[in-house]
């Protein structure tokens, strides 16, 4: 997984923000619906404008520049999850700009809505959209992380800002998660946590730092929650598996080798109602042991 400089665009106008259907840039190409337009530009560069637009295939940047045009869109499948923020409130001898361009070193500080920290003087509202997009190589595959950020100051009031926002993000996150009926604001179908089951003990001993470090940033972009299980002693796992309501759970990550895999799904089998455990939970698994053959084999299979 490689992290790429985020993308930073500033909202200029609505274009189009109902559901449109558009053909193809080729006779063959089929129709798509476009759900939202807007135009972008990128705060540093002069007579560089993004047409930014929202489909039912992904996030499509159309960029223009002195009469060039570049198009690239990213997928769906490869959007993981996206946040409205607000600019955080500079302190003495900060810079008045709160904008940063995709060549900036400095990064834009946000924060939650209502914590107390907010630039009242930014009227602005961020849309931050993460992707881990697919790359190919020689060695096989891997994930380009990627942030797009989009600014909304349309209007004078930071409320309006925030609802144009509000609108992209509910939009977004109801076409990931694989529903076309979109609404102004977004509710989730599923409200449950993720139950997480990690062996400290696995491989180098670095299960739980690997995890906070590299998954729990991915969850908390995807607005996941989760409930994190140490495993204490051999045979922890498949005992609390097996005998837990497991339903008060969406899903099972084990972090770990594939001893630790083993064990949960021994738990599941062993419980009578397995048939159902199988059927309703989504399973999976964080390599982090000496011994990762089944999860590469699972990754190989889903890739």
């Amino acid at each position: 997984m490689v992290d790429k400089p985020k993308i930073d665009l500033g909202s200029e106008e609505i274009v189009n923000p109902s559901p449109t259907i558009s053909k193809g840039t080729d006779c063959s190409s089929p129709p798509h619906v476009v759900y939202l337009t807007e135009t972008f530009y990128i705060s540093s560069k002069k007579n560089t404008v993004f047409e930014v637009r929202l489909t039912d295939k992904g996030l499509s940047l159309k960029k223009q520049t002195n009469g060039s045009t570049k198009e690239q869109t990213i997928p769906l499948k490869d959007i993981i999850g996206c946040r409205c923020l607000r600019s955080k409130r500079k302190g003495k001898g900060s810079s008045a700009c709160a904008c940063t361009s995709i060549s900036g070193t400095a990064q834009l500080k946000v924060v939650e809505e209502n914590s107390g920290q907010e630039d009242e003087s930014d009227v602005s509202a961020y849309l931050y959209i993460y992707a881990y997009i697919l790359k190919r190589n020689r060695r096989g595959g891997f994930r380009e992380r990627t942030t797009i950020t989009l600014r909304f100051r349309s209007f004078d009031k930071y409320e309006d800002n925030n609802k144009e926002a509000q609108k992209w993000r509910a939009a977004i996150k109801y076409l990931v998660a694989g529903e076309t009926s979109i609404k102004p604001t977004y509710h989730p179908k599923e409200t449950r946590k993720m139950l997480v089951v990690l062996n400290p003990k696995s491989g180098s001993g670095k299960a739980r730092e690997m995890f906070q470090q590299r998954v729990a940033p991915v969850l908390a972009e995807a607005e996941i929650s989760y409930d994190l299980h140490i495993t204490k002693k051999p045979d922890w796992a498949r005992e609390f598996v097996r005998n837990r309501d497991i339903y008060l759970w969406r899903g099972i990550v084990v972090v770990g080798g594939d001893g630790i895999f083993y064990e949960v799904l021994n738990g599941l089998f062993e419980r009578e109602d397995w048939q159902t455990a199988i059927d309703e939970l989504a399973i999976g698994i964080i390599p982090c042991g000496s011994g990762n053959g089944l999860a590469k084999t699972i990754a190989h299979l889903y890739e």
